[in-house]
Formats: C-alpha cells, structure tokens, sequence
C-alpha cells in the first residue's frame, strides 16, 4: 500500500521474503495499477537475490497464466 518503491527501499534490511501479484485484484502482476517492471528493477538494484514468490488469482490455467513470466524473466 502506498509508495511501494519507496517503502521496499526502507524495508529492505528486514524483509524476508518477496511475494508479488497484480494491484488490486491480485491477478498476474503484468496488469493493474503497480508497474513491475520498475519494482522488479529496483529489486535487482538495491542487490535482494533471494527467491521471489508470484502469488495471483490466475484468469485461466496456472501455465495459460505464466505470460507475464517472459516479460521479466531476465529482470
């Protein structure tokens, strides 16, 4: 909630563990309102390398729904 770039950035030293889906209807994170192609970024920038966890409501079958995956696979 709120500025989630900054508050990541803040929060950092004490997070555990990354769990992301689409804003607000926690669909797949590749619609909404939060663009993660900047949260992923930054996730690389500030050096987190832990595993990330994609938890959404997918639309159709969990392997219809991985699209998104490709998009920021590298990020």
């Amino acid at each position: 909630e709120g500025d989630v770039m900054h508050h990541l950035q803040e929060m950092l030293p004490i997070i555990g563990h990354i769990q992301f889906a689409g804003v607000p209807d926690r669909g797949a994170p590749d619609h909404g309102t939060l663009d993660y192609s900047q949260v992923f970024a930054l996730i690389k920038e500030l050096g987190y390398d832990d595993p990330l966890g994609a938890e959404y409501r997918p639309s159709s079958t969990t392997l219809a729904s991985l699209d998104w995956l490709k998009r920021y696979k590298d990020r």
